[in-house]
């Protein structure tokens, strides 16, 4: 819900930006680095806060050749496994890829680059968080299923 409302803003503010920046460059042919910049960085964000959206709907892409073959309990192990370990790579990575760009700034907005970056952690904190919810309401189905079935 939250997630919803954060794009909800973000994509607003974004088209808010990216229309003064059309009439200052088209009418005033004036410009200015930061609304695009700003643009740029709100749409990075909105892609990582989507992916944890994605992630609670199960609609990332998936090749699934080798586990379409598997007992359904099997494949569902082996993707949260394959899943976790892959957020939890994405989380370290990203966060020291944020230590090493704390010290540039952006050309337009003068902020530091571990802002924009920090997406990556932020996101892959969201998309864990969502996974193991993910992970909770299987773990209820399957005590259901069990449950029923003796």
């Amino acid at each position: 819900k939250i997630e919803k409302l954060f794009l909800a803003v973000t994509v607003a503010i974004m088209i808010i930006v990216i229309i003064y920046q059309v009439i200052l460059r088209y009418v005033f042919s004036a410009s200015n680095a930061w609304s695009e910049e700003l643009a740029r960085y709100l749409f990075i964000y909105d892609v990582m806060v989507a992916a944890a959206i994605a992630t609670r709907r199960n609609s990332h892409l998936q090749v699934d050749a080798f586990i379409g073959i598997l007992k359904p309990r099997t494949k569902a192990v082996i993707a949260t496994i394959v899943g976790i370990v892959f957020l939890a790579f994405l989380f370290c990575y990203s966060v020291v890829l944020c230590q090493a760009a704390a010290v540039n700034v952006s050309a337009g907005l003068k902020i530091p680059m571990s802002v924009p970056y920090a997406c990556m952690p932020i996101g892959a904190v969201l998309m864990i968080l969502t996974s193991i919810e993910v992970i909770m309401k299987q773990l209820v189905e399957i005590a259901e299923l069990s449950r029923r079935e003796a």
